[in-house]
């Protein structure tokens, strides 16, 4: 418990401002004391399984919200082989909503397996595997694709602020 010595001297004023700050030093140290860091593995299976959640036929337009909360607003998406630059850009976020909404709901089926989950300072691996059914739109027939993803996400103060996918459709 903290004492604070008053003389008879010391204004209400004074005594006023030193209880107020050693409120809010209590306040800040219990706080920061209570703020638990990020589970990594964690993280990693609640963006696989909100991602997922945006590659079924019924996905909806909350289930692409739930996943661009766990991005930053200039968040990056590099695509290899396609995409050879990593820059992060202020509506990195709404570029990502823009083509994710085009492509929202066109899948006839999708499955998804979590394999593997690697982390390090701020970089989450995570190895899936998924197969996703869609109707071609030069044939228009209904074609299915497996294949193994690795995803790197890079991460700035608890969210992705760069998303690197590998792998060829």
């Amino acid at each position: 418990m903290l004492y604070i010595y008053f003389s008879k001297k010391t204004t209400l004023k004074m005594k006023k401002l030193l209880l107020c700050i050693t409120f809010i030093c209590t306040c800040m140290y219990t706080s920061f004391g209570q703020t638990k860091a990020m589970d990594p593995t964690t993280f990693a299976k609640n963006y696989f399984a909100t991602w997922n959640k945006t590659q079924t036929p019924n996905a909806s337009v909350e289930d692409l919200e739930n996943f661009l909360a766990l991005l930053t607003d200039d968040v990056a998406l590099q695509h290899f082989p396609y995409d050879k630059t990593d820059d992060r850009e202020p509506n990195g976020k709404q570029v990502i909503r823009k083509g994710m909404s085009r492509w929202r709901g066109v899948n006839t089926s999708y499955t998804a397996k979590l394999l593997e989950i690697n982390h390090g300072h701020d970089v989450i691996v995570i190895k899936y595997i998924a197969t996703v059914t869609f109707i071609d739109g030069k044939t228009k027939k209904e074609r299915s694709i497996t294949r193994n993803n690795l995803e790197v996400l890079e991460l700035d103060n608890g969210k992705v602020s760069i998303i690197r996918k590998y792998g060829k459709y």
